[in-house]
């Protein structure tokens, strides 16, 4: 699957999360540039709409997917939760 783009990193000074705005597709990836392992995610799409939103850790990678509902180059904005 195709990784989502990165449009910016925001610093949280906090050593467990990651905060990152992307732009994604329904089934786009990122991979944390924090976090081997991600433990748990929280997505909020930067548009007004009603589609399902939701962040997929896949294991030891440091990947998760994204899966927002048939939407197509949205902003989003990703928190992450992790170890390194």
């Amino acid at each position: 699957m195709a990784d989502a783009t990165v449009t910016r990193y925001v610093e949280t000074g906090l050593p467990s999360v990651e905060v990152v705005v992307l732009t994604a597709t329904d089934g786009e990836t990122y991979t944390s540039r924090k976090f081997k392992i991600v433990h748990a995610g929280i997505a909020s799409g930067n548009a007004d709409n009603d589609a399902h939103i939701n962040v997929v850790p896949s294991g030891t990678d440091g990947q998760v997917t994204l899966n927002y509902a048939g939407m197509t180059d949205q902003l989003v904005t990703v928190v992450l939760f992790g170890k390194h």
